[in-house]
């Protein structure tokens, strides 16, 4: 697969494609025929970190010679009956409706005169039928432009379109060119580039639990130049916590989580942007902000949390790595296998349902109010083995697969693997998601890409 080239993230409209739906739309468009192949997205709306982005939630390739056929002004074009069966789908469910064809470059695109004509004939109608935003989308296999035409009578550019996957691929009309050099990240830059550098600081990216895990997320995010950090945790710093916070210190004892890890992260960084939110994150308000995030980390083991997160990679379009260490520990003081994980959920690519990470019971105990949660369990909970060694094993792992996608520097863009760490046994093995093809969040059947629909 060609490698794409690095575009930080840009203001403006946005287009999210789960990465499956890229690998179905690059398979039809780009058959090697040197022929123009048609489609439709159906798309999902939402608020993005940098503008309004649009969610891919249902691709519709169109046969050739049937729905894709010669046009009459055009070389090719969509068949009137395929675009009046898309466009009353794109009514019936509240859905964009963007047109999509294939040009031949490399990494610079365009619309031709034909297109755009083809646009003012059509595009009105379809706006006023569907009542949604319409549009165009042309694309080479490294670049993509797109003309939108919104339900407030406005037009506008699309700014880019997002594949989060393995790498994360974002493309535009033309490559991006690199500011100037942030002396700052100098010895990093010359590992990803200056447009790495600056597509970390044009990152939004979520924290959920600033515990162990979480507080060295933190710092080690901050410290990479990621531009915002969106922290939340509503609990608060006790004695124990302190051998496995970074930078606590005794007078943080009895402070909520955020206290230090916003201290943190503004010592590792003084011009990072910071939103921090003490409460839990199934609250309405941080549910909204995780929505307007470009990555999540899930550092908090509750299943509501897992729950949340969940639904907003898959809803949203927004990846996750989830981190966790295990340590069994017997009523005779028995050490069981420690496991160390890191787990990375791509949207539509299966989900924590899928892969038995959520469980309905502690789910439902997990929503109620502190005190009914400790009347709900029948055994008392009892604080469970953490050291700041194996927190730091997963959690770096984390940062640097999240630096690799964002800089697109991951050999294969389609490995979306987790990775689980066995120290006791010094073994590290890699583990492929499991997708339910019916799944009620991952895929077409569910939530995937509604967005705020």
């Amino acid at each position: 697969m060609a490698r794409h080239p690095v575009n930080p993230p840009t203001d403006g409209w946005s287009l999210t494609l789960p990465p499956r739906f890229w690998a179905a739309l690059t398979d039809h468009l780009f058959r090697g025929d040197k022929e123009e192949h048609g489609a439709v997205i159906l798309a999902g709306r939402a608020d993005g970190p940098r503008g309004p982005r649009l969610l891919a939630r249902e691709l519709i390739l169109a046969k050739d010679g049937v729905d894709y056929v010669p046009g009459e002004t055009g070389y090719r074009a969509l068949a009137p009956s395929f675009v009046r069966d898309a466009a009353v789908r794109a009514r019936d469910e509240g859905l964009a409706y963007l047109a999509v064809h294939n040009h031949f470059g490399d990494v610079a695109v365009g619309f031709s005169p034909v297109d755009l004509a083809s646009h003012e004939r059509g595009y009105p109608a379809l706006r006023q039928i569907t009542g949604q935003v319409v549009g165009g989308l042309v694309f080479t296999p490294q670049a993509a432009a797109g003309d939108l035409w919104l339900p407030d009578g406005s037009r506008v550019d699309l700014a880019e379109v997002v594949i989060p996957g393995g790498n994360l691929i974002r493309l535009r009309p033309r490559p991006a060119r690199a500011g100037t050099v942030d002396l700052m990240h100098d010895r990093q830059a010359r590992l990803f580039g200056q447009l790495g550098q600056e597509s970390l600081g044009r990152m939004r990216v979520a924290v959920v639990g600033l515990g162990g895990v979480g507080s060295i997320l933190v710092e080690g995010l901050a410290r990479l130049g990621v531009g915002s950090l969106l922290l939340i945790d509503d609990d608060t710093v006790d004695e124990t916590n302190l051998p496995r916070l970074l930078a606590a210190e005794r007078d943080d004892i009895g402070k909520p989580k955020t206290v230090p890890a916003t201290r943190n992260a503004r010592r590792a960084n003084p011009q990072i942007r910071l939103t921090a939110m003490e409460e839990r994150v199934e609250t309405s308000r941080a549910r909204q902000a995780l929505t307007a995030c470009d990555w999540i980390f899930l550092a908090a083991d509750s299943h509501a949390a897992r729950f949340w997160v969940n639904a907003a990679t898959n809803q949203y379009l927004i990846p996750a790595t989830q981190i966790g260490v295990k340590i069994p520990v017997d009523d005779d003081g028995n050490v069981g296998e420690i496991h160390a994980v890191s787990r990375f959920f791509v949207p539509g690519n299966g989900c924590m349902w899928c892969n038995e990470l959520i469980d309905p019971t502690e789910l439902a105990i997990d929503m109620h109010p502190d005190h009914e949660r400790a009347a709900a369990r029948y055994v008392a909970g009892v604080p469970a083995p953490s050291v700041i060694a194996l927190n730091g094993l997963v959690a770096m792992e984390a940062i640097n697969h999240f630096m690799l996608a964002t800089t697109g520097m991951h050999h294969d863009p389609e490995d979306t693997t987790s990775t689980i760490h066995l120290p006791r046994q010094r073994e590290r093995s890699a583990q492929l998601p499991r997708r339910d093809e019916r799944c009620s969040w991952c895929s077409r059947e569910g939530h995937l890409g509604r967005g705020d629909t």
